[in-house]
């Protein structure tokens, strides 16, 4: 399973993709009117590195579980 990593283009928001079994993420995207690239895609081999990652994104207040849409089923 696979998490995607935004930064926003015009600001320093960032947020964390829901997790998906491809690595079919849109390299940019647009989300709450702002404009994110895709920084970098994580594997996620098991629910405690699941769990350790959100765990480190509610610490520092960034946006986590997002949904994504890639035009493709996932």
């Amino acid at each position: 399973m696979f998490i995607g990593y935004y930064k926003s283009v015009n600001s320093s928001k960032e947020f964390y993709s829901k997790k998906r079994s491809n690595l079919n993420f849109p390299i940019q995207i647009e989300y709450n009117s702002d404009r994110y690239l895709l920084n970098k895609t994580i594997q996620v081999f098991s629910d405690s590195q699941e769990k350790n990652l959100i765990d480190t994104a509610r610490r520092y207040g960034i946006e986590y579980n997002i949904e994504i849409q890639s035009g493709m089923d996932d």
